[in-house]
């Protein structure tokens, strides 16, 4: 069979392998079909949990329609009143955000190469054992403990039917009794608010008067230096 050459170099049916070859290393090499399901939920799961400071899981247990309908109305109004920070309710696939969690120290958790170091290593995660029934995520955008009171007043509503057993909060994984600490937190403008009132108390007293005591010695130290040095250079005229 005559091969076909391209400037006397490589063979025209080579050229073709190489630039397969090189489009198929741009493809993701995912565990599971490019298309699949479990591949969309994989990727679905990881813009979540990476684009977002806080990821509350909360167990839900029958909840009717119209209890989800009337949940998702609440997160609504509370978005429409600080639209800088949404709020999300999201039932979750269980067994998908499980391996999900193990596989997100991988930059690519749907990958093939993820699926080989959770099993290489037998990574698991903090917080997967919350996974365990139905499970919801309650996604916040920024780092607000206000807005997690939010979430905690509307699910308390539902009682027994929806509750928070913990979650991601910033880069931190908490359980139940530490995000009813952090919710009763104040926000970051409310500290610089503070921090910014405090200094402006003591720029009219300690600060000051610190500052000033600092450049007085400093002042003193440096005249006394200047003249014991000038009484050396006197006597060595002297002599």
């Amino acid at each position: 069979m005559m091969m076909k050459f391209i400037g006397n170099k490589i063979p025209f049916n080579q050229l073709l392998i190489r630039q397969y070859s090189n489009e198929v290393s741009n493809v993701r090499n995912t565990f599971k079909a490019i298309d699949s399901r479990k591949t969309f939920l994989m990727d679905s799961y990881t813009k979540l949990w990476r684009e977002n400071e806080i990821v509350l899981f909360a167990h839900h247990n029958n909840l009717l329609s119209t209890e989800n309908e009337n949940l998702r109305k609440s997160f609504k109004k509370v978005n429409e009143k600080n639209q800088d920070n949404l709020i999300e309710f999201r039932k979750l696939k269980g067994s998908i955000f499980k391996y999900f969690l193990r596989a997100s120290v991988h930059k690519d958790p749907a990958s093939k190469a993820a699926f080989r170091l959770i099993k290489r290593k037998n990574i698991k995660h903090p917080l997967e054992n919350l996974l365990k029934g139905p499970t919801a995520a309650i996604i916040i955008k920024n780092l607000d403990p206000a807005s997690v009171k939010e979430v905690s007043k509307i699910l308390s509503k539902q009682k027994e039917k929806l509750f928070i057993l913990g979650g991601k909060v910033g880069d931190e994984y908490m359980n139940i009794n530490d995000i009813e600490l952090f919710k009763n937190l104040k926000s970051l403008p409310e500290l610089r608010s503070e921090l910014i009132g405090l200094l402006t108390m003591a720029s009219g007293g300690g600060v000051v008067r610190t500052l000033e005591s600092a450049s007085t010695v400093l002042s003193a130290t440096l005249e006394s230096h200047k003249n014991e040095l000038e009484k050396g250079e006197v006597k060595e005229e002297e002599k």
